[in-house]
């Protein structure tokens, strides 16, 4: 049975009269089949075919008989080189293919030969066309694309071509199968961002066909990003730099590149990316001032950090190295291995190519910079930083300074485009809400399909915009908004790599609210506490006022406090399944609209926990951390006690034993989470200290097509040596989950790629926190809101032989990753929950909130007075307009019964939701 890797299969014999070697495979003529003996007989013939010039095409015999079996074939009698197997391919097909072939099958009681099999080719009569043509970062090379391959002869005679501008074209190499329908023309110097026209004549494809006289195609040179550098990957290479240098892929065929805006990959400071690649970071270093610098390299596992004299790759030279490993941006430490503190900086580098160990350059001017590196297995990254010889030394963590006018790169413009197809619309917004504004938009360039957006603002009337930090996604939503924010307008800039476009502008108009708040829902979260949610957030002065409230039945209220939307009522004695009235009157808005008094919203006691609230939508595991003794953490997901999790210290499973549970303070009202109780308990992790982990004894993350993590944090001493790779709940080499480093959140899997996420909270605070993987991408939530997303469609996420695990014991590898501080209401689901379910997760817990249950259908009934007046009782919300079918729109503090007078304009009147 074969995993993956490398995989053979051999069985050897000792002959007891030494005529079988016992070191090799048994030979065939010692061995006999356990079917039928016989003359070989050929089961299925080779079958003929018309194919057309390029296509492939496969003969294959099946035989019957005594073997072993030796196959040879032939074209037209004579043997075919090299073509010994059952199966005869050719990967692509042209006019001296076309024959009669055979097979002849010897077996160990004779020889069979096949039928003939005859093909006939259908000759290529197109002529060759230019397909695309782009120059390259030296500035001395351009590549001609055309439509099919191009004969080696006449597409690598240079003089067949000609580009314009006084550039000269001095060689011209057709490249290999596949590729040769590309061909690679060294030029004289071309100018950045010039617009050249290349020329094409007698050149032929396979067939002889010859291109169109004179074909053309015009194309830009490179163009200087700034702010970017460019990397490429190679995957399945040694783990060592000269390993990667051999390689025939390196540097012109990488797998895949990227664009990154620091010196550094994985982006972010992640510390995992992969095994067993190579990369390479190409760009181009802009001092910002004349004067002497200093180069840090870190990386895992090894690199070679190289500057050159000028902007020439030729004269690059090797400034610092990583010889073992380090962690991501590690770059005054050593991590292991070989890896040597002083090999990692410029100035201390004992075999730097530089002439010096002081790196004298001069301002505004750019030099080529280039970083090497390798990886095998676990932690792995790679990234370089600078200072001015007189600056500090960067402390160990900090973000590469090699970032935005430091750096830059050459990339192809050609074919870069920026389409808006829906623009942001102007909007009317009701005070005290917010607003959100969209755009649709596509984009392709040499890069990739990637359009990064990015929202600016600006004042009423101004031209001033700018960039709005985190909104760089397709939609966008603002702060909830006052009357003085009426006129604010956005617009968006889009980019791909090389090209940028600009939105059109929409502006917002805030609309006064004099709408009083209206009930929304009152739910008991104990027989002693119910929690009030209006549809509006809520004045907090008068929302914590307990006078403000008062239940039917002589039930008791004697406090309340107000959070959002909700206020929590700590109330006398309630009967479960029994109904009651809450009566309200006072309670403003953020605006100054009060609820009328006597407004009443009758409800059933039915008590709704956090916890139900989670159980609603049936995750596999689910972790609440209450128990005050024993060793268990209880499961109340779906897999019941078969997920239980025991307490452990140690570093991981091979020298850990069981531990007594260990609890601290969780989310409660007191903090503002008016979903919890006073008492409400969470796990409690101290680092290193006491190695505590929660092993839930299976691997529930393997092989999912899409899943949900989710739980609440309050890390604790992020500033510490120990905050990297720091597991919350993961499984190592499957879905691995946590704090990659103080600042950043990392989830990785080996099937959908990666999500990193800055964690800007500050320390002991808690926090919601949901990842979302849905097959497509993986999605970040903090606090109930998408804060990033990323990462590569899959039908599977990954699978490995190690356990789910929280708080460390293992989750970015087999052991440690040990977690400092708090969590609470740990929750696995084994598919993708909707993301408005995580908002109401959050809101839960902020403000309380309810299980997911069916609508209950609105009614209305009137009845007439004497006066002529008519009184509308109803369930729901009531609503008005002027026309039956007109406008429908809440009328403000209607509550039931609601009374219209005689002299009262013509009204309609509906009940809704």
């Amino acid at each position: 049975k074969e995993g993956g890797g490398g995989d053979n299969l051999a069985v050897a014999v000792e002959d007891p009269n030494g005529e079988i070697d016992p070191t090799l495979p048994i030979p065939g003529e010692y061995l006999s089949s356990i079917q039928p003996s016989g003359p070989v007989n050929i089961v299925t013939q080779p079958m003929g075919a018309t194919v057309n010039a390029l296509d492939p095409l496969t003969l294959s015999v099946e035989v019957a008989g005594t073997p072993p079996y030796a196959y040879q074939w032939k074209k037209d009698g004579a043997d075919i080189e090299g073509a010994t197997a059952s199966s005869y391919a050719i990967d692509r097909v042209d006019n001296t293919h076309a024959g009669s072939y055979t097979a002849v099958v010897t077996g160990a009681e004779g020889s069979a030969t096949s039928d003939a099999a005859v093909v006939a080719v259908n000759s290529d009569s197109e002529a060759p066309e230019v397909v695309s043509a782009t120059g390259s970062e030296s500035f001395a090379l351009a590549r001609v694309t055309f439509s099919e391959p191009i004969d080696p002869v006449t597409g690598g005679n240079k003089d067949n071509y000609s580009l314009s501008g006084g550039v000269n074209v001095t060689g011209a190499t057709v490249g290999a199968a596949p590729n040769d329908h590309i061909v690679t023309l060294t030029t004289s110097s071309q100018k950045e961002g010039t617009m050249l026209t290349i020329t094409v004549n007698n050149v032929t494809d396979l067939f002889g066909n010859t291109i169109a006289a004179d074909a053309s195609m015009e194309f830009s040179t490179f163009i200087w990003q700034e702010g970017y550098v460019l990397h490429k990957f190679w995957q399945g290479t040694p783990n060592n730099i000269a390993g990667l240098i051999d390689d025939p892929r390196f540097p012109n065929s990488p797998d895949f590149v990227t664009l990154e805006p620091f010196w550094e990959y994985g982006p972010d400071g992640s510390n995992e990316s992969g095994s067993n690649y190579g990369n390479q970071l190409v760009g181009w270093f802009v001092p910002p001032s004349d004067g002497e610098y200093i180069f840090f390299t870190s990386s895992d596992d090894p690199s070679d950090l190289f500057l050159s004299t000028d902007d020439d790759p030729a004269n690059k030279l090797l400034i610092a190295r990583e010889a073992g490993w380090s962690n991501a941006r590690d770059w005054v430490g050593t991590g292991g291995g070989a890896s040597n503190i002083d090999d990692k900086r410029s100035d201390f580098f004992a075999d730097s190519e530089w002439p010096t160990f002081d790196i004298s350059l001069e301002g505004g001017e750019r030099y080529y910079l280039e970083s090497l590196h390798t990886e095998g297995g676990g932690g792995d990254s790679v990234g370089a930083t600078v200072i001015a010889s007189n600056d500090a030394d960067p402390a160990s963590g900090d973000a590469p300074t090699l970032t935005g006018s430091l750096i830059g790169t050459y990339l192809d413009p050609n074919g870069a485009s920026v389409n808006i197809i829906q623009q942001p619309a102007d909007s009317d917004v009701d005070e005290g809400t917010a607003a959100t504004l969209s755009i649709v938009a596509e984009g392709t360039s040499a890069y990739g399909n990637t359009v990064n957006l990015q929202w600016q603002q600006a004042a009423a009337g101004s031209d001033d915009f700018t960039d709005i930090p985190g909104a760089t996604g397709d939609s966008y939503e603002t702060g909830v908004l006052v009357i003085g924010d009426s006129g604010l307008q956005f617009r968006v800039q889009l980019s791909v790599p090389t090209l940028s476009a600009t939105s059109d502008v929409a502006t917002l108009s805030v609309v006064k609210d004099v709408t009083p708040p209206r009930i929304a829902s009152v739910t008991a979260n104990s027989l002693n506490g119910l929690i009030v949610k209006f549809n509006e957030g809520i004045d907090a002065a008068t929302g914590a006022v307990a006078g403000n409230f008062s239940l039917s039945d002589g039930v008791s209220i004697s406090s309340a406090s107000a959070a959002g939307q909700s206020v929590l009522l700590k109330t006398g004695s309630l009967t479960s399944d029994a109904t009651y009235t809450l009566t309200v009157g006072g309670v403003k808005d953020l605006y100054g609209n009060a609820v009328p008094a006597g407004t009443s919203k009758s409800f059933v006691v039915s008590v709704v926990t956090y916890t139900d609230i989670i159980l609603a939508d049936e995750p596999i595991a689910f972790y609440r951390f209450e128990e005050t003794g024993g060793m268990v953490a209880e499961n109340f997901g779906t897999l019941g006690s078969d997920a239980d999790g025991l307490w452990m210290s140690g570093v991981g499973p091979d020298d850990s034993i069981e531990w007594e549970v260990s609890n601290e303070e969780g989310p409660n009202p007191g903090e503002g989470f008016l979903g919890f109780g006073e008492d409400n308990l969470a796990a409690s992790f101290n680092g290193d200290l006491d190695l505590l982990w929660i092993e839930t004894q299976g691997q529930w993350l393997s092989n999912l097509d899409s899943f949900t993590l989710e739980y609440w944090v309050k890390p604790t001493n992020r500033e510490g040596n120990g905050w990297n790779r720091v597991g919350i709940v993961g499984q190592n080499d499957a879905v691995e989950y946590g704090f990659i480093n103080g600042t950043t959140i990392q989830i990785w899997t080996p099937g959908g790629g990666a999500l990193n996420t800055t964690y800007e909270f500050p320390d002991d605070e808690w926090h919601h926190i949901a990842t979302i993987a849905d097959g497509s991408q993986i999605h970040n939530y903090f606090d109930g809101e998408l804060i990033n997303s990323a990462g590569s469609a899959t039908s599977d996420y990954g699978a490995a032989d190690f356990t789910v695990r929280i708080g460390g014991g293992g989750v970015y590898d087999g052991s440690g990753n040990h977690f400092e501080g708090g969590l609470d209401e740990v929750a696995i689901f084994d598919r993708a929950i909707p993301a408005e379910r995580v908002k109401e997760h959050f809101t839960a817990g902020r403000e309380g909130g309810s299980k997911a249950a069916p609508e209950v259908d609105p009614t209305i009934s009137i009845t007439s007075a004497d006066d002529g007046s008519i009184t509308i009782e109803f369930e729901g919300v009531l609503q008005s307009a002027d026309t039956v079918n007109g406008a429908y729109s809440e009328v403000a503090g209607a509550a039931s019964p609601f009374t219209v007078t005689a002299d009262s304009p013509q009204k309609f009147y509906r009940s809704s939701q």
